[in-house]
């Protein structure tokens, strides 16, 4: 896969002490998304939830990949298939903080859609 076609997202980051992860992309164009890496700064114990936020409303929306982690920490989300997504649809990123320890580190990337 090419490079040149890749959407450049700002990495998020959030101290899982303050506060649970609760980010949506800003995309606002037609783009597949290819990866989701999450890095956390120690080895955390919290539940994962990536979600497609539909364009269409809450009524739409859909949970791509939910995953309780145990003492883990990376975690990479490539979905299978086509992901192919509307401008206007998003990208929901929700980590839990029920230990209140550790940092989050997130970074998503998408291929622009041309056509």
């Amino acid at each position: 896969m090419s490079t040149e076609w890749l959407i450049p997202i700002d990495p998020v980051s959030q101290d899982l002490a303050l506060g649970a992860l609760d980010h949506t992309t800003s995309i606002g164009r037609r783009f597949k998304l290819e990866e989701i890496h999450i890095h956390f700064s120690v080895a955390i114990t919290e539940t994962i939830t990536i979600k497609k936020n539909s364009l269409d409303g809450a009524n739409y929306d859909t949970v791509l990949r939910k995953r309780s982690l145990s003492a883990e920490q990376d975690f990479v989300y490539r979905p299978e298939g086509k992901n192919n997504y509307r401008a206007g649809d998003e990208i929901d990123i929700d980590i839990t903080n029920a230990n209140l320890t550790g940092i989050a580190y997130v970074s998503v990337r998408c291929q622009d859609l041309l056509h």
